[in-house]
């Protein structure tokens, strides 16, 4: 057993040593790299005539007890004969434990030294000459994908997951500058399917967009089903694995069904290519999710199903495309975060009614929730700066943002529909807005709102708005913020039995229990 276990040693450092010396098989290291002579540009017998601005080889590598995916990155460098490096992160992990093993350069005269910080390094060349560097990066979480580590790189012989800030080493080049960058996917497994913010099941990728957009960027490849739904003359794919108590098909609809009522709604379909990723989560009935460039990953536990809070996360997620990816907010951004998070979520359960995803019933149900919610919020009293240092310190100050943006886009709604004599609503306040972001280079911020607020609903609900950021006054809902159906009660409750706070807490009914929801209630919504 002991000789055995020497040989399995010795056989390890064999190989450790060849991976460092570039002395490995073609099969370990890919042609590119074994010999200067092939063309680091050519994949699947397909050749591009002009070099990129960086280029990425990928390749798997199977060690005795782990996989791993080998990279050579190339790119020119300039006069200076010096390139900082940035490496990836892991959301949360330090940096040196950031997955890359055996970094080391293959062009000639080209060295990498640190520097003061472990997260850069230095790439030394001879002036104007292409720079090659080749590592390879492997999977460092600790134990099951769960809440708190999903976004990690995912690297393993079923399947691999990742997001470019977690795999790829970058020049420290301006991030807002477009780059063509080459990714070429070599001796990937034959049963794997291949997808990513840019395609699928493509082996050879070219694509022109800022370095941030890249880094942003989503890949998956592996034992995932590919699904692909059309909307108009734009596919959006689903990349599923592993088994649920859904169909594939039955959450592909779902996906296609928000985001077409939402692309509708901006009344803007310049989507050529998108991709959800969905991964299972350990633990029980949790879900969170990231957008992504072209792309949205979505993790869920095992025993989650398609109800009101996935079709909320997902109508949510998707919103934030325009409120959020396609306009500038103004620093520092947690003071608009009542508009991009509470408004957000005002549209993601108004369009989910729309779509008929959810009934007026679930839609009341869900507005009352919030009402009580913030009514009885210890943090119902604070002013909106405090956000600005303390978002994340208190769960209840986390969430004052989406119950005060709620709250404000429900009153705002009814409040412009009554100044514009029924002619405009919201929806023509957040049209215009994005419009002026877009053409006008619109830059969101509280004085910006507040000049678009007044235009639209006049200066009362302004001043009321500002005042509860401002002071931390408590807001007031309107009566009638849910149309001719509905009435509201004030229902007063104590924390305590027989003393403490008092709480006011505002809910919404029909005005007749006996009544049944008609078009005039629908119409409210604007439900067709």
């Amino acid at each position: 057993m002991k000789s055995y276990r020497f040989i399995i040693f010795v056989l390890q450092l064999i190989l450790v040593n060849i991976q460092l010396y570039g002395l490995t098989s073609s099969r370990s290291l890919p042609p590119e790299i074994s010999s200067g002579s092939v063309n680091l540009y050519e994949s699947d017998s397909k050749k591009i005539s002009q070099q990129p601005d960086i280029n990425y080889s990928i390749e798997p590598f199977y060690d005795i007890d782990a996989f791993r995916l080998i990279v050579v990155l190339e790119f020119l460098g300039d006069r200076s004969g010096e390139t900082k490096i940035i490496l990836p992160n892991n959301f949360g992990s330090s940096s040196d434990i950031n997955g890359i093993k055996f970094l080391k350069p293959l062009s000639s005269n080209t060295y990498i030294q640190d520097s003061d910080k472990p997260e850069i390094k230095i790439v030394k060349y001879s002036p104007n000459t292409s720079v090659r560097i080749y590592y390879q990066v492997e999977e460092v979480r600790d134990g099951d994908l769960e809440l708190g580590n999903q976004n990690m790189a995912i690297i393993n012989k079923q399947y691999i997951h990742f997001f470019g800030e977690t795999f790829f080493i970058v020049p420290a080049w301006d991030s807002s500058i477009e780059l063509n960058i080459r990714i070429v996917w070599n001796h990937m497994p034959s049963n794997w399917n291949m997808a990513n913010s840019f395609g699928i099941n493509e082996k050879f990728q070219e694509v022109k967009l800022p370095l941030w957009k890249f880094k942003r960027s989503l890949f998956a490849a592996g034992d995932f089903r590919i699904i692909k739904k059309m909307i108009g003359s734009n596919p959006i794919y689903t990349a599923i694995r592993d088994s649920w108590k859904f169909s594939d098909d039955q959450f592909a609809d779902l996906y296609s069904t928000i985001t077409k009522t939402e692309r509708d709604f901006w009344n803007d379909n310049n989507f050529p290519f998108f991709l959800i990723t969905i991964l299972p989560l350990s633990g029980s009935n949790d879900q969170t999710g990231t957008g992504r460039t072209n792309s949205y990953a979505l993790f869920l536990s095992k025993n989650r199903t398609i109800d009101i809070r996935m079709k909320r996360l997902l109508a949510h997620e998707i919103f934030h495309i325009w409120i959020g990816d396609k306009i500038q907010f103004a620093d520092p951004e947690q003071l608009v975060y009542w508009f991009k998070e509470g408004f957000t979520d005002y549209y993601s359960e108004l369009l989910l009614l729309r779509s008929k995803l959810i009934s007026l019933e679930e839609y009341v149900d869900q507005y009352n929730v919030i009402l009580e919610t913030y009514f009885t919020s210890p943090m119902r009293y604070e002013k909106n700066e405090r956000l600005i240092n303390e978002f994340w310190n208190d769960k209840n100050l986390t969430r004052l943002p989406y119950q005060r943006g709620r709250i404000f886009a429900q009153n705002l709604n009814c409040t412009i529909l009554k100044n514009s004599n029924w002619k405009k609503s919201l929806d023509d306040f957040m049209r215009d807005l994005i419009s002026r972001c877009l053409n006008e280079s619109l830059v969101i911020s509280n004085g910006s709102l507040s000049a678009l607020i007044r235009y639209y609903a006049g200066d009362q609900i302004l001043s009321d708005i500002m005042r509860t950021l401002n002071s931390g006054a408590v807001l007031k809902t309107i009566p009638e913020a849910l149309g001719p159906c509905f009435k509201m009660d004030i229902d007063s409750k104590k924390k305590l039995i027989i003393f403490g706070e008092q709480y006011d807490i505002p809910s919404y009914q029909l005005k007749n229990e006996n009544q049944q929801v008609d078009k005039s209630c629908l119409d409210w919504f604007g439900v067709n």
